[in-house]
């Protein structure tokens, strides 16, 4: 949706650039088209590219447009306008559903109510997957999160500070019913260091003598409820 807006923004500013406001082509062009080039070329032999490292340059694209309209008659600003409107509802509306999203969290969230039960605990393994629980605090609220030691609230910082395999062995010894979560929709170098991460999980986790006992799987994610066996 934006590299059209902004071609149509800058067509009309190159045709009238003397109507135009001073500066805006000088400031508007590079500050809308230089970021995305030069992440293009770095993801070439270094993977980056993100849509969100974007998100700044859209005042550039907001000033272009609001220079385009400032040049033209009147009935010519409604057309476009309502032109321009038309679109950006429409694909707002589509990145709003859950589908256009690499994690289901709804469908976990509502596996976790269903299911779920005092005492148990859960086990966050991908990435950053235990950004799920800061998103859903009433939920997540009553499952303490095994493998973390100490929230990112707690120490300040963006990330948690996992737990070490001393500390987790000595929480899955104690727990009897565990929910671990993981987070499948990673980049390549993110998916190899969360294999490692997640093997030495199931390692623990079957060490502790707690088996899985239920799966499921939504958009990016697949949830494992580990249980120790009832006594015979």
């Amino acid at each position: 949706m934006l590299p059209p807006t902004a071609l149509v923004a800058m067509a009309l500013l190159v045709a009238r650039r003397h109507a135009a406001p001073p500066l805006t082509l000088t400031v508007g062009l590079p500050w809308l088209a230089v970021p995305p080039l030069l992440l293009m070329a770095i993801s070439i032999h270094h993977p980056l590219f993100a849509y969100r490292y974007l998100l700044y340059c859209l005042p550039a694209l907001a000033l272009l447009l609001a220079a385009a309209l400032s040049v033209l008659p009147r009935p010519a600003q409604l057309l476009l306008a309502l032109m321009l409107a038309i679109p950006f509802a429409l694909s707002h509306q589509a990145i709003r559903q859950q589908d256009s999203r690499p994690w289901d969290t709804k469908s976990l969230i509502a596996t976790l109510q269903d299911r779920a039960a005092p005492g148990d605990g859960v086990l966050f393994s991908g990435g950053r997957c235990d950004l799920i629980a800061s998103a859903y605090p009433e939920t997540f609220a009553r499952l303490p999160d095994l493998g973390t030691a100490q929230t990112a609230a707690e120490r300040g910082t963006v990330n948690s500070l996992p737990a070490n395999p001393a500390l987790l062995e000595r929480r899955l010894f104690r727990a009897t019913r565990v929910w671990r979560i993981a987070c499948v929709h990673l980049s390549p170098g993110s998916g190899k260091f969360a294999a490692r991460a997640s093997a030495a999980q199931e390692q623990a986790l079957a060490h502790a003598g707690l088996s899985p006992a239920y799966r499921d799987k939504a958009q990016g994610i697949n949830i494992t409820l580990y249980q120790r066996p009832a006594p015979e």
